[in-house]
């Protein structure tokens, strides 16, 4: 009788396991498949009406939509992927913090939810858009050569999904701090990857000033809004240094700077070159988190890693009644034999619409797709961004007055005077790939007698043949249907980048 109960049981489970493994390996019906690439179809000629939405709320609903008609083997994907634009879109409309968020927004699965649902397009709707293989990996982890500096962003790191970067020779390096005094006492030095410091500390940092034509301190608070920045021409050298941000300088000065982040309320006499970061951006609120970046924009060497020809800044740590109770030394990253870090992963080119260009285009100056968060953006640059479609036609052309810049990578000083702005570049972007397609400097623009330079963005095969005859320069739209020219002048104040801005507005 046991034996027999066994054997039903046995039968049952293997049924039961037999129709589970079936439902997990069944393929997508005709039906299934031919609804789908209806609504991709559908979609990617702009059916989804996305008017009052903000630009993420409109993306999260274009994903929304596929996701509803998706077949059993990507809905998973189409998931994870309207999850995270949807909880982006929520950071910025506040109902989320912007912090957590960022943590959806780097995970690497995003990579491959991505890069299946473009390989399932083009298998079964037959639309494939080239570009590199897609690679889902982990982002490379902090770098142990400087301590001081344990995160890194350049063109070979940082090129990809969210971050919309620049890659002609910027690169970013950064610390984080957690403000703690119970830590701070129970002698944590480290927390999560972050350096411990208590109420009333501070952080000194001094280092060279660089070989780029623009550079500052940018630190963040918790909610990734913008304090107050330290930046290259207002950094008061060192004692027998100069600021070569400040005046032009001879090539064997001095040029030694001293910086302070103070983890406390803002002083009634601020101290030079220093930031209070102990409250957060509104005043009122106490800070428990600081995210210092370094940018700089364009070192002379060219588009490549580098950290402007200089070591990384040495850094100090030190306690409320003054004492230091860490130090690390300059540190050059990029000294011959240091291996190089580099990401090894690639979002793929997914076919799948940006919402938002418009014929005519639209300018707007938004730096984080309308959040109210700050999200890390350079608190001295004013952006500039429009968006194009293959919908619209297979070239985008801009033409614009040019703007005289000091051309520090062909020997002139960042402090050059008579020119009009510090620097301005452009770059082009497709929004579900994250990376720069390319980025170029002012200065690499042709300019025609009148004073005005004609940009085309298009694909290669797309490249007009009489470019030369018209002064006009190229600029890669890349394999897209579409894509994003954003531009960055430094600084925002500067008299022709807010005419510019109060143009667009």
């Amino acid at each position: 009788m046991y034996r027999r109960h066994l054997k039903t049981i046995n039968r049952i489970f293997l049924m039961v396991l037999f129709v589970f493994l079936s439902s997990c390996f069944q393929e997508d019906t005709p039906a299934e498949i031919g609804l789908f690439c209806d609504t991709l179809a559908q979609v990617n000629a702009g059916s989804v009406n996305t008017d009052g939405l903000s630009e993420l709320a409109g993306h999260a609903l274009v994903i929304e939509t596929l996701l509803e008609s998706s077949p059993s083997s990507i809905h998973d994907d189409f998931q994870r992927v309207h999850e995270t634009i949807d909880a982006w879109a929520g950071a910025v409309n506040g109902d989320k913090p912007m912090i957590k968020t960022f943590e959806k927004l780097n995970a690497p699965t995003l990579i491959g939810s991505e890069g299946r649902i473009t390989d399932y397009i083009a298998k079964h709707c037959g639309i494939s858009l080239g570009g590199r293989a897609w690679v889902e990996a982990e982002r490379p982890s902090a770098q142990t050569v400087c301590e001081a500096w344990p995160r890194i962003g350049t063109p070979l790191t940082f090129n990809n999904f969210p971050n919309l970067p620049d890659i002609a020779g910027s690169n970013y390096f950064s610390n984080t701090f957690i403000i703690s005094k119970w830590a701070a006492k129970l002698g944590i030095d480290t927390l999560k990857g972050a350096f411990v410091v208590e109420p009333g500390g501070k952080a000194v940092i001094r280092g060279q000033y660089p070989n780029a034509r623009y550079f500052a301190f940018h630190p963040n608070d918790m909610d990734l809004n913008n304090l107050k920045t330290l930046r290259d021409n207002e950094l008061q050298p060192d004692e027998g240094s100069v600021n070569p941000f400040q005046q032009v300088v001879e090539a064997d000065a001095k040029n030694y700077y001293t910086a302070t982040l103070e983890f406390s309320e803002p002083a009634s006499e601020p101290a030079r070159n220093t930031s209070y970061v102990g409250f957060r951006k509104d005043g009122i609120r106490e800070n428990q988190f600081v995210m210092n970046l370094m940018r700089l924009y364009h070192i002379d060497s060219g588009d490549r890693p580098g950290s402007g020809g200089v070591p990384l800044p040495a850094m100090s740590i030190y306690d409320s009644e003054g004492e230091r109770v860490r130090h690390f030394d300059e540190c050059d990253l990029f000294a011959p034999g240091v291996p190089q870090f580099r990401t090894e992963q690639v979002f793929p080119a997914m076919p799948v619409i940006d919402h938002r260009p418009k014929n005519p285009p639209v300018w707007s100056t938004s730096s984080n797709f309308e959040a109210p968060s700050d999200t890390l953006a350079n608190a001295d640059v004013q952006y500039l961004n429009t968006q194009y479609s293959r919908r619209f036609g297979s070239i985008f052309v801009v033409r614009a007055k040019y703007l005289t810049a000091p051309d520090t990578r062909g020997g002139e000083s960042p402090a050059a005077p008579g020119r009009q702005v510090r620097l301005y570049n452009l770059c082009t972007y497709n929004f579900w790939n994250g990376g720069a397609t390319q980025c170029i400097l002012e200065n690499v623009l042709k300019v025609d007698t009148e004073g005005y330079y004609t940009l085309v963005v298009s694909d290669f095969e797309n490249v007009p043949n009489n470019l030369a005859a018209h002064d006009a320069t190229w600029l890669d739209w890349g394999p897209y249907l579409d894509g994003q020219l954003q531009y960055r002048y430094v600084y925002r104040e500067n008299d022709y980048v807010r005419a510019i801005a109060e143009a667009v507005n």
